[in-house]
């Protein structure tokens, strides 16, 4: 699960701390697009769908937008 993408590393850390104030944890990976680094805050992964969907639903309940990934193994 996404839970934003910001051009400034401050503030996806300003995000996954605000995430960890609501007792969610969440990380920060670094990608590069169109030549420019994005930092992405994730949570998850989730086993099942149903706990992805209850976690989206926590996070919007809690104003943050939220977008589920799918990552390849």
């Amino acid at each position: 699960m996404q839970a934003g993408a910001f051009a400034r590393q401050e503030d996806a850390e300003q995000q996954r701390a605000r995430l960890a104030m609501s007792g969610i944890e969440a990380r920060i990976s670094e990608r590069e697009q169109a030549g420019r680094m994005v930092y992405r805050v994730r949570i998850g992964p989730f086993e099942r769908r149903e706990a992805a969907d209850a976690a989206k639903e926590r996070l919007e309940a809690s104003s943050v937008e939220a977008a589920l990934v799918r990552v390849q193994k």
